[in-house]
């Protein structure tokens, strides 16, 4: 039998995973909790198994007799991915430090010990409340977070104590371990969040996908609404990003996987990881990233799930590439689906669309980052249409409703 790769999650966006799995030859074996998962459709074989239920997907991995496991842009995954390689010792990073990535508490935990920068945080559990006074200690604005969600499910800045309450309640909803987290908000100086969609071969970054990750004020500041090509810091800010990117993944000790990183850097100069996790991320980033390093980010995480190198095709040394833009789409209303109104600079750009909706399909208000609906991938001629387009997104791309 050909080898088998265990991959957790059929969505849209991970279908791309499961048929690149099949054309490098691999059987593929695919759980969902959902029913109704497109990517079942692609894969050879499928459970309908949750992919946070460790056990469970290990005993499929068992049953499969698998070679490698994949939770390819799925951060809840992660960690059973990482449960599962260590249990059968396939290629993977340990379970530990997996959940120092992926629980937000422990992510603050493993940088203060590992000499990073974090921001004065409490984590408390739900079902005990946090006391009056441990509050005191934080100066607003503050966010609070469940410390094991994604894609921002949960998470609310908030200006004043009587949005606080409010603010939890939310929280608790997209908890699945009952703890949740205050952390000061940091503000950053620049202009973009810092985004690393990186690939480690070697214990070192070989892929440097450094990005801006753009939001939009007004649907949800949180959210990346979009993505730009290369990154819009000066030489000294880049320098401390790399730096602390490269010392943070020698502190994993990964060895050959993908990380997903954000980041900012505020008016000190000091660099503060919000968020990294061992896998690649959503919105179709590894595509994106790919186009740019003329290579296949998600045929290397595969290969390297599988106990392969991946080929020099994927270096990037986060400079070199030209210029581009990824549109996450998405509405700042609810509302039903007409079309995409493109400028004539942003339509010219225009390399490929990828659309989940109809015109006539019912959108939801981008709240979370699975309300949005597609992808437009653009490439620019000059860094000065990249800026123009990318940094003026409402007059260059329009979502228009009927």
């Amino acid at each position: 039998m050909n080898p088998a790769v265990l991959l957790l999650g059929g969505s849209e966006q991970q279908i791309i995973a499961i048929e690149t799995a099949c054309k490098l030859g691999y059987r593929t074996v695919l759980c969902d909790y959902l029913e109704d998962n497109p990517g079942q459709a692609y894969a050879d074989s499928f459970y309908l198994v949750s992919t946070t239920d460790k056990e469970a997907v290990l005993s499929v991995a068992r049953k499969e007799c698998v070679d490698g496991i994949v939770a390819y842009a799925s951060d809840p995954a992660a960690p059973t991915a990482s449960f599962v390689s260590e249990e059968l010792d396939l290629p993977g990073l340990r379970y530990s430090m997996a959940l120092n990535f992926c629980e937000k508490h422990r992510f603050r935990t493993f940088l203060s010990d590992n000499g990073f920068n974090v921001p004065r945080s409490l984590e408390f559990n739900v079902d005990e409340g946090v006391a009056a006074d441990a509050v005191e200690a934080f100066r607003f604005p503050v966010v609070v977070k469940p410390t094991d969600s994604s894609g921002s499910k949960g998470v609310t800045i908030v200006r004043s104590r009587n949005e606080l309450e409010g603010a939890v309640e939310a929280a608790k909803v997209y908890s699945r371990n009952r703890v949740l987290i205050i952390e000061e908000f940091i503000e950053r100086a620049h202009q973009h969040v810092v985004e690393a969609e990186l690939t480690v071969s070697g214990g070192e970054v070989v892929t440097w996908g450094l990005i801006n990750s753009i939001r939009d004020t007004e649907s949800n500041p949180l959210l990346p609404a979009a993505y730009s090509y290369p990154l819009e810091l000066d030489y000294a800010q880049k320098s401390i990003v790399k730096e602390e990117i490269a010392a943070l993944i020698h502190a994993s000790g990964m060895q050959a996987g993908s990380f997903n990183i954000e980041m900012i850097i505020d008016a000190d100069g000091r660099l503060f990881f919000l968020d990294a996790g061992p896998r690649n991320g959503g919105n179709m980033l590894p595509d994106f990233i790919s186009m740019i390093a003329r290579g296949d980010i998600v045929e290397a995480t595969l290969r390297m799930a599988m106990g392969e190198r991946p080929g020099s095709e994927i270096a990037l040394d986060g400079e070199e590439g030209g210029f581009w833009g990824l549109v996450v789409f998405h509405s700042s209303q609810d509302g039903v689906f007409s079309h995409v109104d493109y400028s004539s600079t942003a339509r010219n750009s225009l390399v490929k669309e990828c659309m989940f909706v109809e015109p006539g399909d019912e959108v939801k208000r981008f709240v979370t980052c699975d309300k949005a609906f597609g992808f437009a991938f653009l490439h620019f001629e000059k860094e000065q249409e990249k800026l123009d387009v990318m940094n003026d997104l409402g007059r260059h791309v329009r979502i228009v409703l009927q």
